[in-house]
């Protein structure tokens, strides 16, 4: 599955590549209530160099302090940093009325060389309900650049439509910021 060259490999640890080889095998886990820990960690792969601007969510505690609520990880690769390079596809505020929340949904999609796969994630300001801040939770193929934003706004309905059906999660509130998304 995975290309070899003389740059690529240095990429990724040899449990990152196994890692991404059982994911694209899997995916998308989230139908079969599959390792959402492997989904995590993909995502972390991909969105690695632009976790600075991932969604943040913060709470004022009763004590007037606030949390943050995202985690940061480090890249065991650092050249990785400089050559993954997220596409933001859409960001959205969910409507979270009936939990009181407030948090953010950003997706991008990734192209993670030597599997010449894209992958889509979703990124949450807060954990969501099985405890992650990041997901995997598809991937496509592509010829061309023109095919991105097509290709990963189908991973990304069909999510929403996983949510309607098997969450009851069936609306998002507001469109917050959009890089790509009109392009479909």
């Amino acid at each position: 599955m995975f290309q070899e060259s003389m740059v690529i490999p240095s990429l990724y640890t040899m449990d990152e590549q196994v890692l991404i080889e059982r994911w694209i095998e899997q995916e998308p886990v989230y139908k079969e209530n599959g390792n959402l820990k492997d989904s995590n960690k993909v995502a972390e792969i991909a969105l690695s160099s632009v976790q600075a601007q991932l969604p943040l969510a913060s709470l004022i505690q009763e004590d007037g302090i606030v949390a943050i609520g995202r985690k940061s990880w480090d890249c065991p690769v650092s050249m990785r940093n400089n050559l993954l390079s997220p596409i933001h596809i859409i960001e959205i505020k969910p409507d979270n009325a009936h939990t009181g929340l407030s948090c953010v949904e950003a997706y991008y999609a990734t192209l993670l060389p030597g599997y010449n796969k894209y992958a889509v994630t979703i990124s949450y300001g807060s954990e969501d309900p099985k405890g992650y801040f990041d997901l995997a939770i598809g991937s496509f193929l592509v010829d061309n650049a023109e095919q991105i934003t097509t290709e990963a706004s189908k991973v990304i309905l069909s999510w929403w439509q996983f949510r309607f059906q098997e969450l009851s999660r069936s609306r998002w509130e507001e469109l917050l910021r959009e890089e790509v998304w009109n392009k479909v």
